[in-house]
């Protein structure tokens, strides 16, 4: 299954609309205007459906959503047409993204880490700083999936109507497939595994961490200055 068919089947990352993607933004909001204090433009990299674009642009922000799926750009540019959003959705690659250096005073970059193998999240990250102001900020959201992966092995209810039925990681633990199961039908997906040492360490090489927020056990808000 494509991760494209995997964000379909949850409203949370799917439908703006939805009690659990407006449950998703409500808990982060608060943390992002902790780090997110004075206005300025921002890239929603890797901004799925558009929620988080449509936030800060409600906000005062002025903001780029950017993706590398027709599919989920469809979504945002369909709830922006409903909104009236002056949002502007575009198809980009995080390893190279069609912006000039210092063009942006903030990058988002929520919960994307699972799409990304270590060479090129590397170079997703080394983007990130080019085309950050000084000063800028990264703000970056993930789970700790390495941690996660014995509770996923012990079931878990996902969504509305999922649980998770087999956690299969390689040999490594550099990846994992998990099967969603539903009481019609089942499908696996493949996920990147990152946990927390390993991202910080990546992003050391390119970014300073200036702030860090437990959203909870196992997930984190981090911020990052760009090294410049």
């Amino acid at each position: 299954m494509t991760f494209e068919e995997y964000y379909s089947a949850f409203k949370t990352y799917s439908d703006v609309h939805s009690e659990e993607y407006r449950r998703r933004i409500e808990n982060l909001e608060p943390l992002l205007m902790k780090f997110m204090t004075k206005k300025g433009r921002v890239l929603d990299l890797g901004c799925g459906a558009g929620g988080f674009s449509f936030l800060l642009e409600d906000l005062g922000f002025t903001v780029i959503g950017a993706d590398n799926s027709d599919y989920m750009l469809s979504l945002a540019r369909g709830f922006a047409k409903e909104k009236g959003s002056k949002v502007e959705f575009i198809k980009a690659d995080a390893k190279e993204l069609p912006f000039e250096d210092d063009s942006f005073d903030y990058v988002l970059f929520i919960d994307n880490l699972v799409h990304f193998e270590p060479l090129d999240l590397g170079k997703a990250f080394r983007e990130i700083a080019r085309v950050l102001k000084p000063g800028g900020r990264l703000l970056l959201q993930f789970t700790d999936l390495r941690a996660l992966l014995p509770v996923l092995m012990n079931g878990q209810v996902v969504g509305a109507e999922y649980w998770i039925s087999k956690v299969l990681p390689d040999r490594e633990e550099k990846t994992v497939l998990i099967e969603f199961q539903s009481e019609e039908k089942s499908f696996r997906v493949r996920f990147n595994v990152w946990g927390k040492t390993a991202v910080e360490l990546l992003t050391k090489l390119y970014f300073r961490k200036i702030g860090e927020e437990q959203i909870n056990e196992h997930t984190y808000l981090q911020v990052y200055e760009p090294k410049k």
